[in-house]
């Protein structure tokens, strides 16, 4: 049996989020498919971690104290080369962009590239730079085509090095029949590439919208004063509300939403998507290259630096139950192909492969 070994780096950065969730999906699916995997994270801030197998923490601090961050990376480091030396796994997987624990140890490890952005909006992320992590892995895989396309333009990779395996959604245990609350869902960070700006205007245009529906932002964090000057400035005060909480309630949120909207300029995959369309909840999104490779005709595409465009496309799906229904058709050829199973399956193959000396 393939024995792997999930480093910590993403577990001790985020919360909650994408990457986390996807390492925990991995290694809860793995064993179906003969590969030993533990996710090994001494320190954490992760909430994932609580109550899984295969799972290995000392300390859950709720956020890393002041002037300790350095500090738990090197610890976790250490660690981790201690558990490499006496459990021998072939091959280490690496949640994140760790370059420096690559100078400890001496197996074979695989990356995965989730996205480029930050490359693309010449933003220097010092503290998880990617390049030598890049150049020496024994295997890369990318979350998207588009990914890929983006690792090799900059990194100038190797096609042969790289391997692209999709995301997976939640697998439903019984079908969904809630009837629609009227409100939009937005979830995540508004800031930067993000285009939330956008949205709201586009809300605002829109007398039909307003006082219709209500918008809820689930994570992110609390609105600033210069998000409630916004809404405001824009009379939607009333129509927008914060809310936060565990996956649970997330996916309580896409049950009953009669919309959930993503609107960025940039991403690598698109999970929340994903988890909107397997919760049943119709999706308007921008129309960027890596979400039509992925989502193909299962959202509404709009043009995100056109606020006339937004307004078009929201009211458009939520005024007609045809286009709501074309989309869910299409929704469930996407979330039946992306499952956290098949995932997996593929991921394996990459390791087996990797132990034959096949790639």
């Amino acid at each position: 049996m393939v024995k792997i070994l999930f480093e910590s780096s993403i577990f001790l950065h985020q919360k909650v989020g994408g990457v986390s969730k996807y390492i925990i999906h991995l290694n809860e699916n793995l064993g179906k498919y003969k590969v030993s995997s533990k996710i090994f994270s001494p320190i954490t801030i992760n909430d994932y971690l609580i109550n899984k197998k295969n799972i290995i923490f000392f300390f859950k601090f709720k956020n890393i104290p002041k002037f300790c961050r350095k500090l738990f990376f090197l610890i976790n480091n250490l660690l981790t080369f201690i558990y490499i030396k006496i459990n021998k796994p072939d091959i280490l997987h690496f949640s994140y962009y760790n370059k420096s624990l690559i100078k400890f140890i001496n197996i074979p490890y695989i990356l995965t590239v989730y996205d480029l952005i930050y490359e693309k909006l010449n933003y220097h992320q010092k503290e998880f730079e990617k390049k030598e992590l890049i150049t020496k892995a024994k295997h890369i895989i990318c979350i998207s085509e588009e990914t890929k396309k983006d690792l090799i333009k900059i990194y100038k990779i190797k096609k042969k090095n790289i391997s692209v395996i999709y995301l997976g959604g939640p697998e439903l245990k019984k079908k969904i029949f809630n009837k629609r609350d009227k409100f939009i869902l937005y979830v995540g960070d508004r800031g930067r590439y993000k285009n939330f700006n956008n949205f709201i205007k586009a809300f605002s245009k829109s007398k039909f919208l307003t006082k219709n529906y209500k918008i809820i932002c689930y994570g992110g964090g609390k609105f600033n004063n210069s998000e409630m000057k916004s809404f405001e400035n824009l009379n939607i005060k009333k129509n927008i509300k914060y809310e936060k909480g565990d996956d649970t309630k997330l996916m309580n949120f896409y049950k009953n939403a009669s919309l959930y909207v993503s609107l960025s300029n940039f991403e690598g995959f698109g999970l929340t998507i994903l988890e909107a369309l397997n919760m049943k909840c119709p999706v308007i999104c921008s129309d960027i290259p890596v979400f039509k490779e992925i989502f193909r005709k299962s959202c509404k595409y709009v043009n995100i630096k056109n606020t006339k465009s937004i307004k078009r496309g929201i009211e458009s799906i939520l005024k007609s139950k045809k286009q709501q229904k074309k989309l869910f058709v299409q929704s469930k050829l996407i979330t039946k192909q992306l499952t956290w199973k098949r995932c997996a399956y593929a991921t394996s193959e990459i390791y087996k492969k990797i132990l034959r000396n096949e790639i």
